[in-house]
């Protein structure tokens, strides 16, 4: 089994496989028994701004991560004499790094075990490097929520608790109920505190088409509820053409 590695935070991922707040690549393991295959999958991910390992069975794979960790694993099921199966169940029930299975075996009835065994994702051969890399960016985005979800943040007197989605100033008091999209909306502004951040990334939706206003109802009704609440300290802008950002009001 695989010894259990911190997670690394993907907050603010953005399309180029960097972790936007601190510009650190993110890294995957590519598993796969076919030089070849490897060397085509490396060459485009890491192209796409990724930090690539790969491995060509499960026993590499294991060492790998020891030594080097992982945010995501991409797993082909076919490995000799390894299941790919129980290499995910592994990989699920030792590790925080998301598993996605990308293999020439289309069955429905695989694709169904696949992801009962926990895999975020399963992509069938052949394959566009486009929608490979597309779901590669869904995937460690939907991991860096849930993985900041328990981890409260601060900036100022003002903290956020993503889990009971509360937010408190912590000068005054005051405690603030909110729903659990204003608290995904407003976690994700704070960690991106004083960047601009877009609607689409915001509402964790793409393509999101300019007719789109739903992020700015949510906007409107985080700022109502600031108001009401009486913390002024956070103070939410709009970026003509691209979303909003958050600043505290004392810089």
């Amino acid at each position: 089994m695989l010894g259990t590695q911190v997670a690394v935070c993907l907050t603010g991922a953005v399309d180029a496989g960097l972790q936007g707040e601190t510009n650190i690549p993110a890294t995957i393991i590519v598993v796969e028994d076919d030089p070849r295959m490897g060397r085509v999958l490396a060459r485009h991910l890491t192209r796409a701004g990724y930090a690539v390992s790969v491995a060509a069975n499960g026993s590499e794979m294991r060492r790998l991560y020891r030594h080097e960790g992982a945010d995501l694993v991409l797993l082909d099921l076919n490995l000799g004499a390894e299941d790919g199966m129980d290499l995910t169940r592994e990989l699920v029930g030792s590790t925080p790094a998301a598993v996605m299975i990308l293999t020439g075996r289309d069955d429905l009835q695989d694709r169904i075990v696949g992801l009962d065994a926990g895999a975020d994702d399963y992509i069938t051969k052949p394959f566009q490097v486009e929608e490979l890399l597309a779901r590669i960016r869904a995937v460690l985005r939907r991991h860096a929520f849930e993985a900041s979800r328990h981890e409260s943040i601060q900036l100022g007197t003002v903290r956020l608790d993503p889990s009971a989605q509360s937010l408190s100033d912590l000068s005054s008091g005051v405690s603030l109920r909110l729903t659990e999209t204003e608290s995904r909306i407003l976690e994700t502004l704070m960690r991106q505190h004083g960047r601009a951040v877009s609607r689409a990334h915001l509402l964790h939706r793409e393509p999101l088409t300019p007719e789109d206003r739903t992020i700015d109802v949510h906007i409107g009704n985080i700022r109502r509820k600031l108001r009401d609440g009486g913390i002024g300290t956070l103070v939410i802008w709009p970026v003509r053409g691209h979303g909003y950002r958050l600043r505290l009001e004392s810089e």
